[in-house]
């Protein structure tokens, strides 16, 4: 808590600073439009799922139904601007009923303009999902459970934001706190309960034309209440450049370093590099592509006392055929390198998505969609694939 208090002050601080000295612009980093909006969105979804319970053999299928309605509000006084954003996704399967379930996410946002170049902004998400059996906590045991496990997160942020989007100078400082527990099986579970407190700091300096001079920092501090031997901080550093010559063509390209340490002598702490690479670009009027990239620490995710280090990569390309159709595609590639008390493990996962969207008008749009998946394990056990077909429609109110 020393060194966490200790980063906030020194952050206000540099705040306080740069403030005195960057010349900036108009428009806020958010892009936020202003004025008053609802939207609500209506999505039914019908699908075949080949492999539910994520198995190396005896594989089985079944059907689901997912309805999940959601609606964004947006009022604007004055200098004020309040959002809330909330979306609840009911699924329900033909052959597994017990593990029918919602998911919940709910997010109010208030933005206060303090001037044209001076912000403050605070959010609330309240998340609640679901871990399907065989993946997680589950991973290669999904017939010892009966249903999967239900997860609850809640996280709170305010943050100061100092410039616009064409400014010569631009930062963004936020503090924050996120609570993370499982909500089943908790006689086990409650070892993974946490606090996760948080500082995120950006500095962007236009050195010419669009390009920008990027520094990235945060730190986060963990403390889990029943497995204090996991309580770690994380520290990084991301350095580069940041390009936009269009609004459909941008590039961010961060390097950098991160350090994991641990409040107890459990693990040794780790030092790697680090990068974050996200690439939007527009090649022709019809497609536009995004690329993106990066590694970072991530908690565990198994009741074994252990830590991963996730190198991720992404790529989707969308292409509109018509006027009413677009198809698009996913490519998705997450390696993961797990370390244990006594050993290291290393997972794969690969995940492909394709979809046909019928935009039928302003309001409806009828989807087709294909998913495959699949892990490779430094364990064998733990091998397995699927996919999926859907079919649904979703109205826009």
């Amino acid at each position: 808590m020393v060194i966490f208090r200790f980063l906030v002050t020194f952050l206000i601080s540099a705040v306080i600073a740069l403030l005195t000295s960057f010349t900036l612009k108009a428009q806020t980093d958010f892009a936020l439009e202003s004025g008053n909006k609802f939207t609500a969105t209506l999505l039914s979804e019908y699908g075949q799922i080949s492999n539910f319970l994520n198995q190396g053999n005896d594989e089985e299928s079944t059907g689901y139904i997912k309805i999940a309605p959601s609606i964004f509000i947006q009022t604007q006084v004055s200098r004020h601007l309040i959002q809330m954003a909330a979306k609840v996704s009911h699924y329900q399967f033909s052959q597994f009923s017990e593990d029918d379930h919602n998911d919940l996410l709910f997010q109010p946002r208030y933005f206060f303009k303090l001037d044209d170049n001076k912000t403050l902004f605070a959010d609330i998400k309240l998340q609640e999902s679901y871990e399907y059996r065989g993946t997680a906590l589950s991973l290669g045991e999904a017939e010892s459970l009966t249903s999967g496990d239900d997860k609850k997160t809640v996280a709170a942020n305010i943050g100061y934001l100092y410039g616009q989007i064409d400014s010569v100078a631009r930062l963004k400082l936020s503090i924050g706190q996120q609570d993370f527990r499982y909500k089943t099986r908790r006689a086990e579970n409650k070892a993974l309960d946490r606090v996760d407190q948080s500082v995120l700091a950006s500095v962007d300096y236009l050195l010419s034309g669009k390009t920008y001079f990027a520094v990235d920092l945060a730190y986060t501090q963990s403390d889990f209440q029943y497995n204090r031997p996991l309580n770690k901080d994380v520290y990084a550093v991301l350095v580069g450049m940041k390009w936009q010559s269009t609004a459909i063509t941008q590039l961010q390209a961060l390097i950098g370093y991160q350090r994991l340490t641990f409040e107890e002598t459990l693990f040794a702490s780790d030092t790697r590099f680090k990068w974050r690479i996200d690439i939007n670009w527009q090649p022709i009027r019809f497609i536009k592509m995004n690329i993106n990239t990066e590694r970072n620490y991530e908690t565990t995710n198994r009741i074994a006392d252990s830590y991963r280090i996730v190198d991720s990569t992404n790529l989707q390309i969308t292409h509109q055929l018509t006027d009413y159709f677009q198809t698009s595609a996913l490519v998705g590639y997450r390696q993961e390198e797990i370390v244990y008390l006594d050993k290291t493990a290393s997972e794969e996962y690969l995940y492909s998505e394709i979809k046909l969207n019928y935009q039928r008008n302003d309001w409806l749009t009828i989807f087709a969609g294909f998913t495959f998946k699949e892990l490779t394990a430094s364990n064998d056990r733990l091998n397995n694939q699927g996919n999926s077909l859907s079919l649904g429609f979703s109205v826009v109110l």
